[in-house]
């Protein structure tokens, strides 16, 4: 995938040092468990061994920035359709009014096990409200996927 941004490249790195845990320049098959893990994603060492040799595309045994790049970007910065993000608003908007709540995405953000402290909430709920009024409507919503 060439046509990333230099922040996506960067979201990726930060990814990829994130999971290369030994600071090797690589995920190992043991490291790669552990993003599966982190992710909430069970796998047994088989499928764990198939997903290496789907993305270790040089047979190194180890999966480099460049792989890991290659395999993870277009499903981390896939465009959502309106739809798609119509559907996932409305499943964040619990009471129904058409906007966002900080108790809404606090809650949204504790189910996706995020640790976002509340002035961290508070501050992307601010970088997102371009109204002003402490909320989030759906089009503001949608600029998190632009």
């Amino acid at each position: 995938m060439d046509k990333l941004t230099p922040s996506q490249k960067r979201e990726l790195r930060d990814a990829f040092d994130l999971f290369d845990k030994n600071h090797s320049g690589t995920i190992s098959a043991k490291e790669l468990q552990g993003v599966l893990k982190a992710l909430n994603i069970k796998a047994s060492d088989k499928e764990t061994e198939n997903l290496m040799k789907q993305m270790d595309k040089n047979n190194s045994g180890d999966i480099d920035f460049e792989e890991f790049q290659n395999a993870i970007a277009p499903s981390f910065f896939k465009k959502y359709s309106r739809h798609e993000l119509l559907d996932a608003f409305k499943k964040f908007d619990t009471d129904g009014n058409g906007y966002l709540t900080f108790d809404e995405l606090q809650t949204v953000l504790l189910r996706l096990n995020n640790n976002l402290k509340p002035n961290d909430i508070k501050a992307m709920m601010k970088s997102l409200d371009t109204t002003g009024d402490e909320k989030i409507s759906f089009d503001e919503f949608c600029k998190l996927f632009e």
